[in-house]
């Protein structure tokens, strides 16, 4: 019976997302940042260099599913070099045997009048999964100089790292802690249709001196750039 229930929400999922198209993370106009209290004064914040990320949402019906976020562990970065490597470490996220946190949604997440949302889904960090809810918002759509439109969101939740057992504090000696327990996160999304991707090599101001020079250069009718792109990368192959 149990198994009847499963599948039977399955397809109704599925049935209620047959209009929706899948989107991809433009990870290089997108930010996942996280930052903590430190000594009870100040905050720590980080951010992640690599993520990855696809969901579906249906644009007529304001709905998001299959919402499934990969984020590389070691890609964090805080400025501070030693402080990364403690934290890539067994006392935080302990990389090497556990490379990614992943996020997966789970069911189908209507938006409200206001374009806000309250995502649910499973965060498995350290290899530890648990219940996660991301507070979120569509900001709404907008068409770039070569014609494809992006759909820009932004979110924001909290974890105790402890529950991930991320241990590790110094006591101060007046009292309390170097760090605080609870990590806020605050994510900005660009993303686009899977099949209307900008090609990320295009991501220069249309007619500028580069954009010429690139195209000339292919067509042979010059044999050098004069700009600083690097003509490697645009060779005829």
């Amino acid at each position: 019976m149990y198994k009847v229930i499963i599948l039977t929400s399955l397809l109704i999922t599925f049935i209620q997302n047959t209009n929706a198209t899948q989107f991809e993370i433009i990870r290089e106009h997108s930010k996942v940042a996280f930052d903590v209290d430190y000594m009870s004064m100040t905050k720590v914040d980080g951010i992640f260099k690599d993520f990855y990320g696809s969901f579906n949402f249906d644009e007529t019906k304001k709905e998001l599913s299959a919402v499934n976020v990969d984020i590389i562990a070691k890609s964090l970065d805080t400025n501070d070099g030693k402080r990364d490597f403690h934290l890539r470490g067994q006392e935080f996220f302990l990389v090497e045997s556990n490379p990614m946190v992943n996020f997966k949604s789970i069911g189908v997440t209507p938006l409200r009048a206001d374009n806000t949302f309250s995502l649910r889904g499973i965060i498995k960090l350290r290899g530890i999964e648990k219940p996660f809810l991301l507070e979120g918002q569509y900001k709404g759509k907008n068409k770039d100089a070569w014609g494809k439109f992006s759909y820009f969101f932004t979110m924001k939740s909290s974890l105790n790292r402890k529950e991930f057992k991320m241990n590790w504090n110094k006591a101060l000696d007046n009292g309390g802690f170097l760090l605080g327990d609870i990590v806020d996160i605050n994510i900005a999304l660009q993303t686009q249709p899977m099949s209307e991707r900008t090609a990320f090599s295009t991501h220069m101001i249309p007619n500028t001196k580069g954009i010429i020079e690139r195209d000339l250069l292919k067509k042979g009718k010059i044999k050098k750039l004069t700009t600083s792109t690097d003509p490697k990368d645009h060779q005829e192959k």
